[in-house]
C-alpha cells in the first residue's frame, strides 16, 4: 500500500540558526507544531512471513506515533507492524524536517522503536532482530521520496557497497543471524549499535530501566524523544530506549562515502537478516514508532 505525503517549509522571521558548520538550519513555523514522532506511512512492503497475514502485526500505521514500551525483559507487542523476513520495508515520513543538530544528546538525532529485549533481564544479552535504517532529504522538494537514499552502515556494514542482495543491505550471518545475541564488548561497550530493533523500549515513565515508573505524569513526546547512549550497556537515565542514531554516520549505498546531509524527511526501515530461527520462525523486525530527538 502506498501514500503520498506533500508538505511545504515556511520560514519565519527571527527564526534561530543552528550552531553546526555548514549553511545554517532556521527553525520554522512548521518544526515548532509538527509531530516529534513519523506521522505518514510511505510504502509498506513487507516480505513473507508468519505474522505479516495477522491483523495484529500488519497495519503499518502501527508505525506512526508514539511507541508503546513494555519494559526491558517483556515488550508491550500491542503496537507494532512486522516488516517479515528478509527485505521486507516499511517508508515512512514526518511532517517537518528531523535535522543534524550539533545540540542534541550525544549528537543523536532520531530513535527507531521496535520490540527487542533483554534476556533474562541481563543486558548482554538481547532478543533482537535487526533491521537496516535508510533516511533520504527531499532536496528537490516536492513532498516524494525520490530523491537519494543514504544508509546508516552501523557497526558492522564496514562496506555498503558490497553488502547487498536483492537490492537489499544484508548484515553478517553471525552474530545477527539467530537471537538472542551477546551485544557487549569486554569494556562494557555495545557491542552492535547503529540498526533498528537492537534495544528495548521502555515502560513510560520508567527513567532508570528498571521497569517501575518513576514519572506517571510525563508524557511520550517527553520521554521517548531522549535517546539511549547505543554504544554503552544498559540504558541510559531518562531515555525512553529504543535504537538511537546520528544523521552523520549516513553514507552513501555504492561508495560508503560521508552523505554529509544536513537533515532527512524520509526512513526506510528493512529487515536485514535473511535466517530462519527454528521454532519462532523467519527473523523479522517489527516496529512501533520513530522519533526526532527533542
Amino acid at each position: 500500500m502506498r501514500f503520498t505525503h506533500l508538505c511545504a517549509v515556511l520560514a519565519v522571521p527571527g527564526a534561530v540558526a543552528s550552531i553546526s558548520a555548514g549553511p545554517p538550519i532556521f527553525l520554522t513555523a512548521r518544526d515548532a507544531a509538527a509531530s516529534p514522532f513519523a506521522t505518514v506511512v510511505l510504502d509498506y512492503s513487507p516480505a513473507d512471513g508468519q505474522f505479516v497475514n495477522d491483523p495484529r502485526y500488519n497495519d503499518p500505521r502501527r508505525a506512526l506515533g508514539a511507541p508503546i514500551g513494555g519494559g526491558t525483559t517483556a515488550p508491550d507487542n500491542s503496537k507494532l507492524v512486522t516488516l517479515g523476513g528478509f527485505g521486507g520495508s516499511i517508508m515512512l515520513a514526518f511532517d517537518r524536517t528531523v535535522w543534524d543538530y550539533p545540540f542534541h544528546l550525544m549528537g543523536l538525532d532520531f530513535i527507531v522503536f521496535g520490540n527487542a529485549s533483554w534476556v533474562a533481564g541481563l543486558p548482554s544479552i538481547r532478543w533482537a532482530e535487526v533491521a537496516i535504517v535508510e533516511i533520504s532529504r527531499d532536496v528537490n522538494g516536492n513532498g516524494l521520496p525520490d530523491d537519494p537514499w543514504y544508509v546508516i552502515p552501523g557497526s558492522h556494514l564496514t562496506d555498503p557497497k558490497r553488502q547487498r542482495r536483492d537490492g537489499h543491505f544484508i548484515l553478517p550471518d553471525d552474530p545477527f543471524a539467530t537471537p538472542p545475541i551477546v551485544n557487549v564488548n569486554t569494556d562494557g561497550s555495545e557491542a552492535f549499535w547503529g540498526y533498528a530493533d537492537m534495544n528495548p523500549v521502555l515502560i513510560l515513565g520508567d527513567l532508570d530501566g528498571d521497569n517501575i515508573v518513576d514519572d506517571p505524569f510525563i508524557t511520550a513526546e517527553e520521554f521517548y524523544t531522549v535517546p539511549d547512549d547505543p554504544r554503552a550497556e544498559g540504558m541510559t537515565s531518562g531515555s525512553g530506549g529504543g535504537d538511537a542514531f546520528d544523521i552523520a554516520w549516513a553514507v552513501h549505498p555504492l561508495t560508503g562515502e560521508p552523505a554529509n546531509l544536513r537533515g532527512f524527511d524520509f526512513i526506510r526501515i528493512t529487515t536485514a537478516i535473511d535466517a530462519f530461527n527454528g521454532q519462532f520462525g523467519e527473523v523479522s523486525a517489527e516496529i512501533g514508532g520513530v522519533a526526532a530527538v527533542r
